[in-house]
């Protein structure tokens, strides 16, 4: 029997032994993987919360999860941009309207110096400029928001004698103010200052948001870099007529833009056009590269920043849920027995 089987063996052949050989290997092999994977832990699954009691979300109270355990009702409570407003162009570009109003006064005062200085215009056309500014100044005050001035018309018109007059006074020793002073230190000095002006104006009293103008550092900044201006006029008189233009651009002015947004929007957004074009009138004489660029500036500032805003308004997001910082609730009568108490106490 034996040796029928050796002589059966011997009489296969070899590639069918070879194959059964390959097969019983891989067998085994797939055999002793499947035992393996059975034998080791599985990795708790993020997506389904494991057999046992329910997840809560607190660090105080021992739970049978692991540390990187993330339950699916995790961010259900994740609130975002819940109180966000959505921007809108026109109105943003209309918020933007302050701002080109105060860079266009700070032009025309700088484009009326250099106009002084050259004498290009007189110190009495100035002068009849700013009676100009000033009567349609009060008009509008007085018509469009109701309000004179100073309280009353008699009243408004003592507060403007008084300052004409005291600048007219001062002229003789504004003149020769800077007079040790080289050129270049008060071209920086006042270009410096009005930087800061424009950096610290109060836009929002000319948007209404404040009910008085609060720049107070703001309006001395421009005042004295008028007067540092004003030192390197010719003539006392061309002195008077510089200080007096900028004390209406800088201090009576804001009142009565104010007035004209609170009464129209689009008054207000004909008013900044009407600035922008007689300070870029106003520069072009002087130099059409420097109204070129004065052109652009309002352009950046009236069109492209407040698209930009909006544009990247869209990634903004503020998140809210069930983890911001408490904010406590007293009542009202606890308050008050609290606060009794501790006067009597005392």
């Amino acid at each position: 029997m034996q040796r029928s089987r050796r002589g059966a063996a011997a009489s296969a052949h070899p590639g069918d032994v070879g194959a059964a050989t390959e097969a019983a290997t891989a067998a085994a092999v797939t055999a002793a993987r499947g035992t393996a994977a059975a034998t080791l832990p599985r990795a708790p699954s993020a997506a389904a919360q494991p057999a046992g009691p329910v997840w809560e979300k607190v660090l105080w109270r021992r739970q049978p999860y692991p540390d990187n355990y993330t339950d699916p009702t995790f961010l259900q409570a994740l609130v975002v941009n819940a109180d966000v407003p959505r921007r809108a162009f026109a109105r943003v570009a209309l918020g933007s309207a302050a701002v080109t109003q105060q860079l266009s006064a700070v032009a025309a005062a700088l484009a009326v110096a250099a106009h002084l200085r050259l004498g290009a215009v007189s110190a009495g056309s100035v002068l009849a400029l700013s009676a100009g500014m000033l009567l349609f100044g009060y008009a509008i005050c007085c018509f469009v928001g109701g309000h004179v001035l100073g309280g009353s018309l008699r009243r408004g018109l003592r507060q403007v004698t008084l300052l004409t007059g005291g600048v007219y006074l001062l002229a003789p020793m504004l003149r020769t103010l800077t007079k040790t002073v080289s050129e270049d230190s008060v071209v920086a000095m006042t270009a410096g200052l009005l930087v800061l002006h424009l950096y610290l104006h109060d836009y929002n009293f000319v948007n209404s948001v404040t009910d008085k103008p609060t720049g107070a550092v703001s309006l001395s900044a421009a005042v004295f870099s008028s007067v540092l201006i004003a030192s390197c006029m010719p003539s006392e008189m061309d002195v008077f007529a510089h200080v007096l233009f900028c004390l209406q651009l800088y201090l009576l002015s804001p009142f009565m833009r104010r007035y004209v947004r609170a009464a129209s929007l689009g008054a207000h957004a004909g008013l900044t056009a009407a600035m922008a074009a007689a300070a870029a009138a106003l520069l072009a004489p002087l130099s059409p590269a420097l109204a070129c660029v004065f052109g652009g500036l309002v352009l950046f500032v009236s069109l492209a920043c407040p698209w930009w805003l909006v544009h990247i308004h869209k990634f903004k997001a503020k998140i809210n849920g069930p983890w911001d910082e408490a904010v406590p609730q007293v009542p009202t009568h606890l308050m008050e027995a609290g606060g009794g108490g501790g006067g009597g106490g005392q």
